[in-house]
């Protein structure tokens, strides 16, 4: 009797565990799919202005353009040079690039953005493997704790 309800104990502080974990894998999820969405809205502005820039290159003599300000407010403007654009290299240094240099700068960023997506996709993929494994193994654990299930009778095996 002893050693059942050590057993029982056991049983119940491996569940009181697994739920702990699972607690902890959702909450590095949720950390996981925040920075996901981030990254997506990055990966939006990136293409919005790789799609400017071709857009610039492509236009012979733009008469006018809508300049984003910030917030949602644009402004129409008149370029001056559609050969060169300015570039944030960061620390708040600005460097004047040709719009082709600008675009592939563009492309290594996307392409960075999108490697940073798929780790972290394949992270939440094992995160959710490795709660499936538990979510498993604690129904187990109730199962032993209910004891086995009571014998049913099913008419349709008898002959």
């Amino acid at each position: 009797m002893v050693n059942q309800m050590s057993n029982e104990e056991n049983l119940r502080n491996e569940l009181q565990q697994i739920s702990g974990t699972l607690q902890q894998f959702e909450e590095y999820s949720k950390h996981l799919q925040t920075q996901l969405e981030t990254l997506r809205s990055y990966m939006l502005d990136l293409s919005r202005s790789k799609t400017t820039l071709v857009n610039l290159k492509e236009e012979d003599n733009p008469e006018e353009t809508l300049m984003q300000l910030g917030s949602g407010i644009m402004m129409k403007a008149k370029p001056l040079d559609t050969k060169n654009v300015l570039v944030s290299v960061g620390a708040g240094i600005v460097v004047t690039k040709p719009v082709d240099a600008a675009i592939i700068n563009l492309d290594k960023r996307i392409e960075e953005v999108e490697i940073q997506s798929q780790t972290l996709v394949d992270q939440l993929d094992q995160i959710a493997n490795q709660m499936g494994n538990l979510e498993r193994q604690g129904q187990g654990i109730i199962q032993q704790l209910q004891g086995p299930a009571p014998a049913q009778y099913d008419p349709s095996l008898v002959s």
